[in-house]
């Protein structure tokens, strides 16, 4: 601590001396006094209005939990409300079951769905002129009341009662049931509406158009006093909210909210306080006073509070004695109202304040005995006066030097430390030495330019320390005069646990996004890894198909083929659906023709069903469109799950497929795709987990008929994602209908032809397969010899090639009609390779074989220069009707003009051919160095040869031999010697490249 002191006035003459001290001595008496008194009255005023405000504080956040109690319980009353009357008239009538039951029982039936749900009792009056019947709205609103309202109110911390009936008073509903049976009987009354009559709250005439039209413009609930709910045996508020129809009131339903939770939230824990919950005309609704001793605190609240309450937030006043504080709690004018007195504060700060006034009076007296003591010692030498201002000065910078936070006293001009705290010396001392010490970034952290406030707060600055850590501090300076000289004042906390912790939320935010992220690649991944093999599987036992077989063999290979088919049903079902949940799946919006699409499907299932012995029949509606702007794909794929699903279920009789218009009258009528059967159908219970993911109707469902129970579900979502909705109505043994309902737009473009019709057409092109000479390139072997197999097969001739740089080298070395890849590959992938290929102005059809089935694949393809992608598994005819196309379209473009091709084995790259080249070798070179630390002899020769194949190809023989010796001492297990030779090849591989750099030359 440096500390900088004013020289004392010298004092000549004793009698000045002595008058100096008396009156320095009885000044600061005084002064001290002064300021002692002065603080304990701050510190005093201080409290109470601490405590004054913490009573305010704890007021506004009870009034904001009943606002929001309020507020929920209206809002959910509203919802319920809403939900009724956008069904009220469309929803599907109960089972005749329920009415029957209704009927049998006189006007009452109890529905409890669930044995966790609270069953719902609704009873109606049943006389000749009103019928079982004639409640089935209501029966059928009851029965999708009870199963949302049932697990809603299951995980309400407060419990939900109430009831809805007709503007009739002849329906009600009561959840949950009354314990004590029948409300009519336990009321004494005669029938539903004079139960009503006597416990429904008075909102006029419903059958009056003026009370009609005033419930319906207020848009808001209304809200009742307390009253004892006659089932529950406590007293409850009431919410009333009618629903309406084409402007008439088809429901009213009320809502208790018990005074128990209320009165918990309103409650207080101090002496003499209270809350009070009024009506809109001051009446008293709710008091959390004791019984018999809160009377007369309650009238001086109702006394105090002001005529005019203000309705737009809170207000607090002051009045005779009395702190009050009031605000708004419901839009029907009700309000919550606290109050504490003076014997309130007295009770809970009176202890404190009186042991701190007798501590401040313990300090005065203390002080002026001292003084006093000091007044006698007057004639002291000058040395014991000047040690007691020294002892008084070293305690003032011992409670400075003690203080917890970073304090310090700077000289504005010169930048000394006048003063400072042992934390800022700690500080001082653990900066490092090359760095700027902590005062001196101080200063530099305050802003001394013109208009700039004298105190500065909040400001952050980090803080390097010795051993590397880096500490945030807070800092506060401030610029003030000390001793007459211009100083600043610096305090600073260490904040540093604080930015950690905001570090980590960015921290977990980051992770949260990456998590995103990784399910899009674990959806790639998951598609190339299980397509992979399948295509190896499926491929095969085409080729073996078209082999000589016993029946036996035929009847296993059938088996086989026939599971393998399915296995790639379910695999594509679910690579679909988890797009679907990863918001990964994409919609396509072309114009296409509906129509068709469906005569696709019912063309593809007639056979099915025929060989089942069922009746098909595909109906198309004469009014629709002739175009629609949609994803044929995803809506094919729907009605195919369907009508799949209903052929598999149906045993004898028939299936239906039809489209329509769901309004011919409206231009832009959603359509409708209905599928119905008449096979083995579902009971409720089974229709409620129907579209569920991975389940069945029914357990034995699977064992009977097999499945994966995905189908519905992935309906469900497609159906969604194109915001329609779908439907089933299904009876046990009667068969099931589903109508899916899609708000498509008509469409006046041309319809976007079909990858299933090209195809198809394309089967229809006259090639002499035998002229016909393709590439092969994978560098896996199994897939290469299926891939040839495959043409052979189809008649093709057909090379192979295990790398992209193989590929282009084989390319140069004799014609080919047309090349088909794979698209991972180490080093030149197919992408790279199809740049090469496109630089050097080669127009031959080039098909991509790939696993992966995200559309950013399909537009990476086309951007390469790829002419078409297909999907593994590859089957014979989509493979034979892909080359078909693709060379009988080659065949009709001019021919290549070879003399104008550009010779890549001489002068610069191309631009396209560098950068792959380039991407390849670096990528191998990771491999090679990872390869190499693993001993993985099989990945290393993989790369080397891949390598030696790209610079074989553009005429570095220096550089394939290079790579050519470490494959030998690879094959050898000379590890140093590779490592050793990798050392030497890299900065030659990346120095010959930049060599062949096309810098100024137009890509010709």
């Amino acid at each position: 601590m440096t500390h900088v002191p004013d020289g004392d006035a010298h004092v000549d003459e004793p009698s000045g001396l002595n008058r100096y001290q008396r009156t320095l001595v009885m000044g600061t008496g005084i002064a001290i006094t002064f300021v002692l008194v002065l603080l304990t009255g701050v510190v005093l005023h201080s409290a109470v209005a601490e405590f004054i405000d913490d009573r305010y504080r704890d007021f506004s956040l009870r009034q904001a939990r009943l606002q929001l109690e309020f507020l929920e319980r209206e809002r959910t009353l509203r919802a319920a409300v809403l939900h009724e009357e956008s069904a009220w008239g469309t929803r599907a009538l109960p089972p005749a079951a329920l009415i029957d039951e209704f009927a049998a029982r006189h006007g009452q039936v109890v529905l409890q769905r669930h044995a966790n749900f609270d069953p719902v009792m609704m009873l109606g009056d049943i006389d000749p002129s009103h019928r079982a019947s004639d409640y089935a709205p209501y029966l059928a609103l009851g029965v999708d009341f009870h199963y949302r309202l049932g697990p809603w109110a299951k995980v309400q911390t407060n419990a939900v009662s109430g009831y809805f009936y007709s503007p009739d008073r002849r329906f009600v509903g009561f959840f949950p049931t009354p314990a004590s049976g029948n409300p009519i009987k336990q009321s004494g009354t005669k029938d539903v509406r004079e139960l009503l009559d006597r416990i429904a709250p008075d909102i006029g005439d419903l059958t009056d158009p003026t009370v009609v039209k005033r419930l319906r413009e207020s848009e808001g609930a209304t809200w009742f006093p307390p009253a004892t709910d006659p089932f529950g045996n406590q007293p409850a508020i009431r919410i009333v909210m009618p629903a309406f129809s084409e402007g008439k009131i088809f429901l009213v339903a009320v809502r208790n909210i018990y005074l128990g939770s209320l009165i918990e939230i309103l409650a207080g824990r101090y002496y003499d306080e209270e809350s009070l919950l009024l009506d809109s005309a001051g009446n008293v609704i709710l008091s959390t006073a004791t019984p018999g001793t809160g009377a007369a605190l309650t009238q001086r609240i109702l006394e105090s509070r002001p005529q005019a309450a203000e309705r737009t937030g809170e207000s607090r006043h002051y009045h005779n004695r009395l702190f009050t504080a009031s605000a708004e709690v419901t839009n029907s004018g009700w309000s919550v109202v606290y109050a504490f007195t003076w014997r309130t504060i007295l009770h809970d700060l009176g202890p404190r304040l009186a042991a701190y006034v007798a501590v401040m009076l313990l300090v005065l007296g203390f002080m002026w005995l001292l003084l006093l003591m000091l007044d006698h010692k007057l004639f002291k030498p000058d040395y014991e006066r000047s040690q007691r201002v020294f002892e008084s000065e070293a305690l003032n910078r011992t409670m400075v030097a003690a203080a917890p936070s970073g304090f310090a006293l700077l000289s504005f001009d010169q930048g000394d430390i006048l003063l400072q705290s042992n934390l800022m010396q700690t500080y001082e001392l653990d900066t490092p030495p090359d760095e700027p010490r902590l005062h001196e970034r101080l200063l530099s952290l305050y802003d001394r330019s013109a208009g700039a406030p004298a105190w500065q707060s909040d400001l952050e600055m980090p803080l390097r320390l010795a051993d590397g850590r880096v500490d945030d501090l807070l800092v506060s300076m401030v610029r003030t005069k000390y001793r007459g000289k211009d100083v600043l004042l610096c305090s600073f906390s260490d904040v540093t646990t604080l930015k950690n912790t905001e570090r980590k939320l960015d921290e977990a935010r980051a992770a949260a996004d990456a998590a995103n992220q990784a399910k899009s690649a674990f959806l790639a991944m998951m598609s190339h890894e299980i397509r992979t093999p399948l295509n190896a599987i499926l491929g095969n036992l085409e080729l073996l198909g078209r082999t000589p077989l016993s029946p036996l063999q035929e009847g296993r290979l059938g088996v086989v083929t026939s599971s393998s088919t399915a296995l790639l049903g379910i695999i594509n079902d679910i690579l679909d659906f988890s797009k679907v949940e990863s918001g990964q799946m994409t919609l396509e919006s072309i114009s296409f023709d509906l129509g068709h699409v469906i005569r696709q499907v019912g063309a593809m299932f007639e056979p099915v069903a025929q060989a089942k012995g069922l009746e098909f029949d595909c109906m198309i509606d004469d009014a629709l469109a002739p175009h629609y702007l949609g994803d044929p794909t995803r809506i094919r794929q729907i009605a195919i799950n369907l009508v799949s699903n209903a052929i598999k279920f149906t045993a004898t009789g028939e299936v239906l497929l039809e489209v329509y218009l769901k309004d011919d009258t409206v231009a832009d009528s959603p359509i409708v795709i209905g599928v119905s059967d008449t096979g083995i159908g579902m009971t409720p219970q089974q229709q409620e987990t129907l579209f569920h993911a991975f389940t069945q109707a029914d357990s034995s469902i699977a064992r009977r008929y097999g499945g994966t129970g995905l189908g519905l579900a992935l309906c469900l979502r497609l159906t969604e994602l194109m915001h329609g909705t779908i439907r089933v109505k299904s009876e046990l043994n009667s068969g099931s209908t589903f109508v899916v309902t899609l708000p498509i737009r008509v469409s006046a473009a041309t319809p976007v032809e079909a990858p299933e019709n090209i195809k198809a057409e394309s089967k229809l092109a006259d090639i002499d397969t035998r002229t016909i000479h393709i590439l092969v390139v994978d560098d896996q072997l199994a897939n290469r010899e299926l891939l040839v197999a495959q043409l052979a097969t189809l008649g093709y001739e057909a090379d192979m090639a295990d790398s992209g740089g193989a590929a282009l080298q084989r390319f140069n070395e004799r014609h080919y009609d047309l090349v088909m890849t794979d698209i991972n590959m180490p080093g030149m992938d197919g992408y790279a390779l199809a740049r090469c290929l496109r630089a050097q102005s080669a127009t031959v059809p080039i098909i991509a074989v790939t696993a992966h089935v995200a559309a950013e694949e399909r537009a990476r393809c086309t951007k390469a220069g790829i002419d078409e992608v297909l999907l593994k598994p590859v089957l014979l005819d989509a493979m034979d009707a892909a080359v078909r196309r693709l060379v009988n379209e080659a065949g009709k473009r001019p021919a290549n003009n070879v003399a104008a091709m550009r010779d890549i084995s001489l002068g610069p790259l191309p631009e396209h051919i560098h950068a792959a080249m380039i991407g390849a070798l670096k990528e191998s070179l990771r491999e090679l160095h990872t390869a190499i630390e693993l001993g993985d002899m099989k990945t290393v020769l993989a790369q080397l040869h891949a390598v030696r194949g790209s610079f074989a190809m553009i005429q570095e023989i220096e550089v394939a031999n290079a790579c050519a010796q470490m494959e030998q001492q690879a094959r050898s297990h000379d590890i140093p010697a590779v490592k050793d030779g990798l050392d030497r090849f890299e900065p030659f591989a990346y120095s010959t490249l930049a060599r062949r750099m096309m810098s100024a030359q137009p890509d010709a």
